[in-house]
C-alpha cells in the first residue's frame, strides 16, 4: 500500500495542483525543491507536507531515501530548454530522475510516475519542434522501460494544459490576461493547429485514479492524458475571447507559425478508461471556472 510519496515538482504549476490532491487524499507528501524554487503555489500546504531542499549535484538524495521510507515517486519537474543550455535540461529531464530511480531501488521504491507531453509521442518523432526537450525525455522513457523489472513503471503522457496558477508565459493564461486587460490587438499565428485542450483539474484526477489503481497495472503502463479530441487553436482563443467579452482585436496570422510544430494531437485515452477515468470540464466550463479563480487569488 502506497503512503509517502515524493513529489518532483511539487511547486510548479501541475505539481503544486497534484500535491494538494494527494493531501486531500491524506498521502504523506514530501516535497523535492531546490534552494531557488518559489513556494508561492503551495503556501497553504508547506505545514502539511516535509520539504527537501536538493543539493547542486543531487548527492544529498542517498540521504533522502535512507532516512524516509518513500513508497512512490510523481515526477512532475521538468525543463523545456526554451531559455537554458541543454547540459540544465539533461540535469533535470534525465540525470536527476535516473538517480532517483537508483536510489529508490535501492530502497525498496515501489513506484515511479513520470510526467512527459504529447511532444514525445513517437509519431512525431520528425518534428523538431523542442527537439532538445523530447531528445532528453525520450532517453529517460527508454531507461524506464529497461527498469520495469526493478520497480512499477508508469508514464503519464500529458496534451495541452491550462488552468489557475499556471505561468504567465505560458499560452492560455497569456492570452486570457490580454483579452481580460482589453489589449487593443492580440498577435497569433494562423492558430490553424490544432490541439487537445484539458483543464488542470481533470489531469490531476487523472493522476490520482491511475496512483489508486496501480496494483492494477503492470510494470510497464502508459496513458495518454487528455479530453480525447482535438480543436484548432483559433477556435478556442475565440472562446476565450467571447467568454471575456473582451474587446481586444485577434490579429490571427501576425505571426509565422514555428518550423515543424505540431500541426494536431489529441490523447488515445482507451487505457485511462479501463480503469474508470473520464474528464468532467468542458472547454467552456472550464475556462470560465480559471477565470473565477484567478480573479479570487488576485
Amino acid at each position: 500500500m502506497i503512503k509517502t510519496i515524493l513529489l518532483t515538482g511539487g511547486t510548479g504549476f501541475l505539481g503544486s495542483h497534484i500535491l494538494k490532491s494527494l493531501l486531500d487524499f491524506d498521502y504523506n507528501v514530501i516535497a523535492l525543491v531546490r534552494k531557488s524554487s518559489d513556494l508561492f503555489r503551495i503556501d497553504n500546504s508547506i505545514k502539511k507536507i516535509e520539504l527537501f531542499y536538493l543539493d547542486e549535484n543531487y548527492e544529498n538524495l542517498a540521504d533522502l531515501f535512507s532516512s524516509n521510507k518513500i513508497d512512490a515517486v510523481i515526477h512532475t519537474a521538468t525543463e523545456y530548454g526554451r531559455s537554458c543550455s541543454m547540459s540544465s535540461i539533461l540535469q533535470t529531464n534525465l540525470i536527476l530522475p535516473i538517480k532517483l530511480i537508483e536510489e529508490g531501488v535501492k530502497n525498496n521504491l515501489k513506484l515511479f510516475m513520470n510526467s512527459d507531453t504529447f511532444f514525445g509521442k513517437p509519431i512525431y518523432n520528425d518534428s523538431s519542434y523542442l527537439n532538445e526537450y523530447t531528445t532528453s525525455k525520450k532517453y529517460f522513457l527508454n531507461f524506464l522501460f529497461d527498469s520495469r523489472d526493478k520497480l512499477k513503471i508508469i508514464s503519464m503522457r500529458l496534451e495541452h494544459i491550462f488552468g489557475e496558477k499556471d505561468s504567465n508565459s505560458k499560452f492560455v493564461t497569456n492570452i486570457l490576461n490580454q483579452l481580460i486587460q482589453n489589449k487593443e490587438e492580440i498577435l497569433l499565428t494562423e492558430g490553424l493547429q490544432k490541439r487537445d485542450f484539458i483543464y488542470i483539474e481533470d489531469v490531476v484526477t487523472a493522476y490520482l485514479k491511475v496512483l489508486i489503481n496501480n496494483d492494477q497495472l503492470t510494470n510497464f503502463s502508459e496513458f495518454e492524458v487528455g479530453r480525447g479530441e482535438s480543436i484548432e487553436v483559433r477556435e478556442f482563443v475565440e472562446i476565450l475571447s467571447e467568454i471575456t467579452q473582451s474587446e481586444s482585436k485577434l490579429k490571427f496570422g501576425a505571426i509565422i507559425t514555428t518550423k515543424g510544430e505540431i500541426q494536431d494531437s489529441k490523447a488515445n485515452l482507451s487505457e485511462l478508461k479501463k480503469i474508470g477515468w473520464e474528464s468532467k470540464y468542458d472547454l467552456r466550463t472550464a475556462v470560465i471556472k480559471m477565470i473565477r479563480i484567478e480573479t479570487e487569488l488576485k
